[in-house]
């Protein structure tokens, strides 16, 4: 929001801004309070539309005309109509040509003279409109059907938005973040509430300090990060990162690597096209369909891996837990050499399909430990499975090629 602001106002420097011919304003009393009306129309439209103001809900929406139509109306609170009038006019309101762009601005002219004041911002813009560009202190913002690139930004306030055909940056200090089809690459950042698109283009970026993440599918990268909520994606065309500081992580289909880390949550994974590495500090983990290398750690929870579309990809994998079993589905095709580990067991802990040799020793505390050891089709990468006091199980998936 604070670039938006700068570029505005050295955009101010550069061009001078020229009134807008054709605009009609009026006083008028609703409900008991009065209102202040300003409406307009741009026959020709511009490449580049800002709309920047201290305070109120901004909504812009597509048109299949050339023009572009606005609509501004600052309500006061105050009964008094001498009062009132200038507390309305409290909030400075212009609609400017600056160069090739189409300026709105509400700028408040002191501190707290804007207070009882409430202002709506209703735009109808071409569908084509290359950059729109929208800032408000205090107020919600509602954008949909714009085929080009846009930044929304309030300091108060949710977002909603829907049909973006660029690119797609939003940011609030405070409210929920809803999107519906983006084309191009999303930013979503919000200090305190959730974030939900429904589709994303080329990357998505999804970021809050508190609240819950919903992303439906992405035809790119995915990045998701919440300090206390869950995250939940559906399918990525590229490689998914997400991180929660307390909550539940779910995941679908992912054609590049999943990385997923929990302080406290369990972590699911339908397929991960290029491996996975998971850690919740408490929780269980399920893996399904993994193609590449798995981490996978928890401190308290099962673990449940299967591999049986790994392939040729297949690297060096780590499965751990320390209070909790580990279950793996692993086709009779892949090659890798399994060390398999269990501290401290309760009578025979480790089972397998395969044929591995299993025994028992003691560390150097004098803690038994059970080891089981081999190799699946001829051996390959290390495949390496731990667990304090739990059970392993490694299951044969049959009739797999690859």
């Amino acid at each position: 929001m604070r670039l938006v602001r700068i570029a505005a106002a050295l955009a101010l420097l550069a061009f001078p801004a020229t009134p807008v011919a054709g605009q009609e304003s009026r006083y008028d009393r609703e409900a008991g309070r009065l209102v202040h009306e300003i409406t307009g129309t741009l026959p020709a439209g511009a490449p580049r539309v800002e709309v920047l103001t201290d305070l109120g809900s901004i909504r812009v929406h597509a048109t299949p005309g050339p023009g572009v139509r606005y609509r501004i109306r600052v309500t006061a609170a105050n009964g008094d109509e001498d009062a009132a009038r200038r507390q309305i006019d409290a909030l400075l309101l212009s609609v400017s040509r600056q160069g090739e762009s189409l300026v709105i601005r509400g700028q408040a002219a002191g501190a707290g003279l804007s207070r009882g004041l409430s202002a709506d911002f209703d735009l109808s813009l071409p569908a084509a409109t290359p950059d729109l560009q929208v800032s408000t202190g205090a107020g919600d913002i509602e954008v949909a059907g714009l085929g080009g690139s846009v930044v929304l930004s309030t300091r108060g306030g949710g977002v909603l938005a829907d049909d973006v055909g660029g690119t797609l940056r939003v940011e609030t200090d405070g409210g929920n973040i809803e999107v519906g089809s983006v084309r191009g690459e999303a930013r979503l950042s919000t200090a305190g509430g959730a974030v939900r698109l429904s589709s994303g283009g080329s990357g998505v970026v999804a970021q809050t300090s508190g609240g819950d993440v919903r992303i439906g599918s992405a035809a790119g990268a995915v990045r998701a990060q919440t300090a206390g909520g869950s995250i939940s994606i559906d399918s990525a065309g590229g490689e998914v990162s997400v991180v929660t500081n307390g909550g539940n992580i779910e995941i679908g289909r992912v054609a590049g690597r999943v990385t997923a880390s929990t302080a406290g949550g369990s972590i699911r994974v339908a397929s991960a096209g290029r491996g996975a590495r998971c850690e919740t500090g408490a929780g269980p983990i399920d893996l399904r369909s993994v193609e590449g290398p798995i981490h996978a750690v928890t401190s308290a929870g099962s673990i449940d891996a299967d591999l049986s579309a790994a392939g040729a990809g297949f690297a060096e994998s780590d499965l751990q837990t320390w209070m909790g079993d580990v279950t793996i589905l692993l086709p009779e095709s892949l090659p890798v050499t399994i060390r398999a580990l269990v501290d401290n067991p309760l009578g025979q802990s480790i089972r397998s399909d395969f044929p591995l040799t299993i025994s028992r020793e003691s560390e150097a505390t004098g803690r038994p430990i059970e080891v089981a050891e081999g190799t699946v089709a001829g051996g390959g990468s290390l495949l390496k499975v731990r667990t304090l006091a739990g059970k392993i199980w490694i299951q044969k998936v049959k009739n797999t090629t690859h």
